[in-house]
């Protein structure tokens, strides 16, 4: 039964569904959980896959000239960057305080 309904889930292309479903009977982890905790930490596996891919496909889409992050900022004493500043803004808690800088 568990190999139809995985092979039904690559069907329907629910990725994230069927990854979550695949670890937790491997791992044996479907005991701990109830039917509603099950079919909910699929869902989420479901929706968090096609939420990563959503970012990942505008990514793409944006056609970036460069791939930068954060982290790979060069905070050279010539760029007269502050580290803290930045990383600081790079939280974004600013926003959600309605603050600017």
């Amino acid at each position: 039964m568990n190999q139809a309904t995985e092979s039904k889930m690559k069907q329907m292309k629910l990725y994230g569904m069927h990854s979550a479903f695949k670890t937790a009977l491997e791992s044996g982890k479907t005991d701990h959980y109830t039917i509603d905790q099950f079919v909910s930490m699929i869902i989420d596996a479901e929706w968090d896959e096609r939420h990563n891919r959503r970012i990942e496909r505008s990514i793409k889409n944006a056609r970036f000239h460069y791939k930068s992050n954060i982290e790979n900022i060069h905070f050279d004493e010539s760029r007269n960057l502050d580290r803290t500043l930045v990383f600081r803004l790079a939280e974004c808690d600013f926003v959600e305080k309605n603050q600017t800088f």
